[in-house]
């Protein structure tokens, strides 16, 4: 899990989320990808990734919603946003999406075996923030 990432549980008027906030969700290499990142199932609401720093090339989001077992350039994501240089991307989801494990990674190149992002090379990252239930 990255070092780079705060968490904060909400649990007050029978509302059960987390917040997730990444600041340097960038490559696979320990600590920029981010892999089972609330170590239990639930549902994210909001998903959001803020990539206006990264201005030297489109960014590929990959999300993992079903293993905690993330390797990065051979496990296949079970989706995938590009998003465009210095842009920033917001998805929200009303009922949630479920997973039974949250892994995300954020790369340059679109193959699947991909595993370098050249932005972090260049020190500019992408912000990653989630609401999950």
């Amino acid at each position: 899990m990255s070092t780079n990432i705060k968490i904060a549980n909400v649990d007050e008027a029978g509302l059960t989320n987390k917040i997730i906030k990444d600041i340097r969700l960038a490559d696979t290499s320990s600590p920029s990808a981010i892999v089972d990142v609330t170590q239990e199932s639930g549902d994210p609401h909001y998903l959001s990734v803020d990539a206006s720093a990264c201005s030297g090339a489109a960014q590929r989001w990959n999300l993992y919603l079903v293993t905690a077992h993330v390797s990065v350039g051979s496990t296949n994501p079970d989706v995938h946003i590009k998003i465009p240089a210095s842009a920033r991307f917001k998805m929200s989801f009303p009922t949630g999406l479920p997973f039974t494990s949250l892994s995300a990674s954020l790369l340059t190149t679109s193959e699947n075996t991909a595993t370098a992002n050249s932005e972090a090379g260049a020190n500019r990252f992408a912000i990653f923030h989630a609401v999950t239930s």
